[in-house]
């Protein structure tokens, strides 16, 4: 799955109020000192992340100076993400300058269903980042909500660009040194801080902050993202383009061009973010989707237990055989579990569910959940288009026939490959791998992975 975790859109008339906007708002002059932006909106986002191959997006606004235009932008923002909940995540912008009404406002938005407080930028928005007094306020509501910051980082040498400042790696490290408890994402590679991170003091100091790519092919090599993995960890790096200033493509390709493992690079991709945007110490809601275009093999549950939930992994009850089932049959060339779902992006598997919503049994699903989400499927294997689709049991594979594609009497469906396809994708069914399928022991399921793999194989070549 590949998340852009540093996006910027506005409301479409932006393109058009240049002059007033310039003359209201010192972020927006700064940034934007001629008509004729770059700006995009929602659907243009969009259309070019299902160009990229892109499944969500964090948009955000920029420091804002003006709090009325800074309110416009983020009731669009919210909007956006009411609009299309499973591509686009909200952060709002304020300045913490404000003090109180920044609170006010950035609380406003938390509860309207932002993620996130971003970007903000110290020098338009004329606050200084390492005045701890300025900025407990603030702090002290995303501490409390338990959700990130991004601001905005430069270079303290290099070449000069609109919007640049002097939020260096020196400021940046006071400001985690200040607020130690606060998830923060610092832009743009963070200036260059995560060099110094394999200085111990400075490595402490930094252990909740992450930084993004946004805008990195202006800044650096790609050998700074291998540089940055090696003292602060990939698992601190993620993807971020500071669309639509650069489009998803150029930056995804210079990430792959750092040449990182690949469990690294589908972290930086996008499993970073997911972990990000879900608190350490709160239940995920529901397991995130790992889907990106190309795999060979996605694997489709009915819905995820609540137990895997709780765990934050696919098939996590250690009763159930699918890992076992999975590694005996050898589609991954070593013995797998839980902990690995992610990562079997790099192998050319992905997970999903016809039904995303966590319940302890499968009887506990109502005919809307099926109605409300088997569209939704269908349209995530059209978009990533994997070769098979396999859905895990025949349960699962009816309720996505009935309520994803409209077919109400299914007849006698048997195991195995399927006639019908989804776009490009062929279809499989497998058992279902629950301990409560007494039906079928640890041997018949591997059988049927090895037969999974075999049609997997055949279709490649």
């Amino acid at each position: 799955m590949i998340v852009d975790s540093h996006c910027h859109i506005f409301p479409a008339d932006f393109g058009f109020r240049h002059d007033e906007l310039a003359s209201r708002d010192a972020t927006y002059a700064e940034l934007f000192p001629e008509s004729g932006g770059r700006f995009a909106d929602v659907e243009q986002l969009l259309r070019d992340m299902d160009s990229a191959g892109v499944d969500r997006a964090v948009a955000m606004g920029f420091g804002w100076t003006d709090p009325r235009l800074a309110a416009e932008a983020n009731d669009y923002l919210i909007w956006a993400t009411g609009a299309h909940p499973d591509r686009i995540t909200a952060f709002a912008s304020v300045n913490p300058a404000w003090g109180e009404e920044a609170v006010r406002e950035a609380a406003r938005c938390l509860d309207a269903g932002a993620a996130g407080v971003g970007e903000i930028h110290a020098d338009s928005q004329e606050f200084d980042i390492t005045d701890a007094a300025v900025m407990d306020p603030l702090m002290t509501l995303l501490r409390s909500r338990d959700v990130p910051i991004v601001v905005h980082a430069s270079e303290p040498v290099g070449h000069a660009y609109p919007g640049k400042g002097s939020s260096t790696p020196q400021r940046l490290l006071q400001l985690a040194t200040n607020f130690p408890e606060n998830r923060m994402v610092f832009a743009h590679l963070g200036g260059g801080l995560p060099f110094y991170a394999a200085m111990p003091e400075v490595g402490d100091a930094l252990k909740n902050v992450w930084y993004d790519t946004a805008a990195l092919p202006y800044l650096y090599r790609s050998e700074a993202i291998a540089a940055v993995t090696m003292t602060a960890g990939a698992d601190r790096v993620l993807f971020g383009t500071d669309y639509p200033l650069l489009r998803h493509g150029r930056v995804i390709d210079y990430v792959r061009s750092a040449n990182l493992p690949g469990e690294a690079t589908d972290a930086i991709l996008g499993a970073n973010a997911l972990r990000l945007l879900k608190s350490d110490n709160q239940t995920m809601e529901t397991l995130p989707d790992y889907l990106r275009p190309g795999l060979d093999v996605v694997l489709i549950g009915l819905n995820p237990s609540t137990r895997s939930v709780q765990a934050g992994h696919y098939f996590a009850n250690p009763r159930n055989r699918f890992w076992s089932a999975l590694s005996a049959a050898n589609l991954i060339c070593r013995s797998v579990g839980p902990e690995d779902d992610a990562s079997l992006l790099s192998h050319g598997i992905g997970f999903t569910d016809v039904v995303k919503r966590p319940t302890s049994q499968a009887s506990g699903l109502s005919s809307e959940d099926y109605r409300r989400d088997a569209p939704a499927l269908r349209e995530k294997l059209l978009r990533h288009a994997p070769r098979i689709a396999c859905f895990h049991g025949l349960t699962a594979y009816r309720a996505y026939l009935r309520h994803g594609e409209g077919i109400k009497h299914t007849g006698n469906i048997e195991l195995g490959r399927q006639e019908l396809t989804i776009g490009a994708s062929h279809l499989f069914v497998l058992p279902n791998p629950s301990p409560a399928n007494a039906r079928y022991s640890l041997e018949d399921l591997t059988s049927w992975y090895v037969e999974l793999n075999r049609w997997r194989v055949e279709l490649a070549s």
